[in-house]
């Protein structure tokens, strides 16, 4: 019964006692009034509110006022009123109970949902009245919390507490239990669209072995908008979820989840219409748009048709063009009307570059990876491929792009060019192990925005400096390198290296390579995309653990000590992420030739290029396909292209299921009899086919196809002499620790000793 009840019915009573206590103290005079029962409210604010005074005549009405007047206090469960007399006199008592108060709440033993959570859902706050008849709800509410996140074991104890006068402390403890892990995603009313259909891009997953399953009440609110969104993409634009349910294993450690669906009608594009544009006729907008009149009406198609229009105003100079597709629904005929509506604004020139965040980094090093020039008009392709290519320096952890008007000149607006400075100095040590390396550690030191210029910091001059050692069970590598993407002031990119690094060979091939020497490199950027580079390279070749004798293997293709080449190539990278590409593709073309100077004359021509292509929307599906052509010849003076230089292929860089060097042309390695040793060749064809699934941000499975081969000379190329191999992969991204990836290649053509699977392990560990 509620506080205002129970004075209600204490007025009710003592109205109806009036009649028989005022015939024993009328006219009698008041002695004193007391008021009992008092421990938080002042005495003298209550007696303010009393309208009763000793020295005045006994009057129950007065007495009744008193006693709604107390109620509208706010301050009392119970107020009574009791007459007395003492002698010819009355003393009147107010005996009053007074509410109590919460003066804290405490939260034990939730780990799972915050404090705040809980307490949103509960109804006590501190310094409201506590109402000893909420246990229930208040139990209720947690435990319907926890539900609602598939924790569904967890119990809650309420503890009330006297810590003063009318004032409790209330604890809830918490027990969680474990969170349940989803067993089942099902539809119901879905005839359009299957199950498998609806649950594709979901996060929302059920349970697969001992990976995912885990509910997640935001992201399964925001699958439900994707199921809509998946329904607008077929043309059904009146489809609503029309409840869930989730229901939990008697045990608790399963929740089976029900999504009901009314799919509604299929809606088909009846008319497409433009509106506002002047920049670009109407055949021009309608010509960039995929859906077209008499197709499905794809919800999401039509948006991104939008936002293409809109790219092609920016691209154009109209920065700020917005295109906005508005669609209306004819019921009767379920076909849709699209009107896109732009609003091209003025064609904007680029003012002033402004850099801001950049208290490391020079205003000059920022710049020049900016494409747009002041004084010519915006390009929002341009824009993108700066942005690109800021975040590929790694200098700063944000990047904002805006634009600020120019008063006295509208046609102009200054570029401004927000960055959020991150770490570019790294020391990094550790150890790893791959199939062709073996075991090895490593430490390294890194600048990656470094300024040999600017003591003592040596920072924020957007150049690259590298000191690393690695030392391991086939490789040891002692390496420096310096780059300077702008030299002196001018657009040239600047490099140096030098390197002094032993390789002990194992598989098809036998022996330990020593190699040192040092290059100087010359780079231009040409467009966003496209770069280009030259170098002079100087390398000294040593040889051991090698029988080097005429009738060794090797001994025809050893060649000299010293080889002098220069070097030439060009690159063009669209990949829309460095690191983890899911469209776009990388290209790169390089010649070498060796011969001006030392000991070597030969040339090499070597293709790469890498495809990407996303197979769905989320991106978690990428296929890609990688072809590598190298191609070489002796000049002058030299017969062969010496042992270091030549192709040679197999191993996990190339065909996964053989060992390293194990493709391609052999030779016994007395003459006549001994073990076949590879010794490469001049031509030499890889191809890797490769599909990717990104399981979540760390974890990746592969599937892929190989094909390859080497050919003593060019002359001796042959279809029938490709290798292939073919096999699965898993991959791991463990953040601050690096990448590590397992393949299991088989050999599908192999020879006698090249049967079986292989296991290739890349990977390593950063501290």
């Amino acid at each position: 019964m509620s506080t205002k009840k129970i004075l209600f019915m204490a007025l009710l009573a003592f109205a109806v006692a009036l009649p028989a206590v005022s015939q024993q103290f009328d006219g009698k005079t008041i002695k004193e009034v007391r008021i009992q029962g008092l421990e938080r409210v002042s005495e003298q604010l209550i007696r303010s509110q009393l309208e009763v005074q000793a020295g005045q005549t006994y009057n129950q009405v007065a007495i009744s006022r008193d006693i709604r007047r107390l109620s509208d206090t706010t301050f009392f469960s119970s107020i009574k009123a009791d007459a007395t007399l003492d002698g010819e006199q009355v003393v009147i008592s107010y005996l009053v109970e007074e509410k109590r108060v919460i003066s804290e709440i405490k939260i034990i033993g939730n780990d799972k949902i915050k404090e705040r959570a809980i307490r949103g859902a509960v109804s006590w706050r501190e310094g409201d009245t506590f109402l000893e008849d909420g246990y229930d709800e208040e139990r209720e509410a947690i435990l319907n919390l926890y539900q609602s996140k598939g924790i569904a074991n967890t119990t809650v104890d309420i503890v009330v507490e006297e810590v003063g006068p009318s004032r409790v402390r209330i604890t809830y403890m918490v027990d969680e239990g474990k969170k349940a892990r989803i067993r089942s995603v099902d539809f119901e009313g879905n005839d359009a669209l299957s199950d498998r259909q609806l649950r594709k891009g979901m996060q929302t997953k059920r349970r697969w072995w001992f990976f995912g399953g885990k509910y997640d009440e935001d992201k399964f609110e925001a699958d439900l908008q994707k199921v809509l969104d998946k329904y607008g993409d077929h043309g059904r634009l009146e489809a609503a979820v029309a409840g869930t349910e989730i229901a939990y294993s008697d045990s608790g450690k399963g929740m089976d989840i029900v999504i009901s669906v009314a799919e509604g009608p299929e809606y088909k594009v009846g008319t497409i219409e433009t509106a506002n544009n002047v920049v670009f006729d109407d055949d021009e907008i309608l010509k960039l748009l995929k859906v077209q009149a008499g197709d499905v009406h794809n919800k999401g198609q039509v948006q991104k048709d939008s936002d293409l229009v809109a790219k092609g105003y920016a691209d154009s100079g109209y920065v700020n063009a917005g295109v906005t597709p508005q669609v209306t629904l004819d019921k009767e005929s379920t076909t849709t009307n699209i009107v896109y509506r732009t609003d091209e604004g003025d064609l904007k020139y680029v003012g002033e570059i402004k850099v801001t965040g950049n208290d490391v980094t020079r205003d000059d090093v920022i710049r020049r990876d900016i494409f747009v020039v002041p004084g010519e008009r915006f390009d929002g392709t341009l824009l993108e491929a700066s942005k690109r290519r800021l975040e590929s320096t790694d200098y700063y952890e944000a990047i904002r792009f805006s634009m600020e008007n120019i008063e006295e000149n509208d046609r102009f607006a200054n570029l401004l060019v927000d960055v959020d400075e991150g770490r570019t100095g790294f020391w990094n040590f550790g150890a790893g192990y791959s199939t062709d390396d073996g075991f090895g550690g490593y430490t390294e030191l890194r600048f990656n925005n470094f300024d040999i210029t600017n003591w003592p910091t040596f920072s924020g001059g957007g150049q690259q400096f590298r000191i690393r050692l690695n030392l391991g069970q086939r490789r040891n590598e002692y390496n420096l390198s310096f780059t300077d993407p702008e030299f002196m002031g001018y657009p040239i990119l600047f490099g140096v290296d030098l390197f002094d690094e032993s390789y002990e060979y194992e598989g098809g091939s036998d022996y330990t390579q020593e190699t040192s020497g040092g290059q100087l490199r010359l780079g231009k950027v040409l467009s966003p995309y496209v770069t280009a580079r030259t170098a002079v390279s100087y390398r000294s070749v040593n040889y051991s653990d090698m029988e080097t004798g005429p009738f060794s293997a090797y001994y025809p293709y050893i060649g000299g000590d010293v080889t002098i080449s220069s070097i030439w190539g060009i690159n063009r990278t669209t990949t829309d992420n460095s690191r983890d590409p899911s469209k776009g593709a990388r290209h790169d073309l390089q010649l070498e030739i060796a011969g001006i100077g030392g000991d070597n004359n030969f040339w090499k021509i070597d293709h790469d290029s890498t495809w990407f292509w996303a197979l769905d929307e989320e991106s978690k599906w990428v296929l890609s396909y990688r072809s590598r052509q190298g191609i070489g010849s002796p000049w002058g003076d030299s017969d062969v292209i010496p042992l270091s230089d030549r192709y040679f292929v197999g191993g996990s860089s190339t065909v996964r299921g053989y060992d390293s060097r194990d493709i391609g042309p052999t030779r016994p390695r007395y003459g006549i009899f001994g073990d076949d040793e590879s010794v490469g060749g001049e031509l030499r064809l890889v191809n890797n086919l490769e599909i990717k699934y990104k399981w979540n941000k760390w974890f990746r499975l592969y599937g892929f196809l190989d094909a390859g081969g080497v050919w003593l000379e060019p002359s001796d190329f042959g279809f029938g002499d490709m290798k292939y191999g073919a096999g699965v992969g898993i991959g791991f991204d463990v953040p601050r620790m690096g990448p590590i990836r397992v393949d299991i290649g088989m050999p599908l053509n192999g020879d006698e000793d090249q049967d079986g699977p292989k296991v290739h392990l890349q990977g390593g560990f950063r501290f």
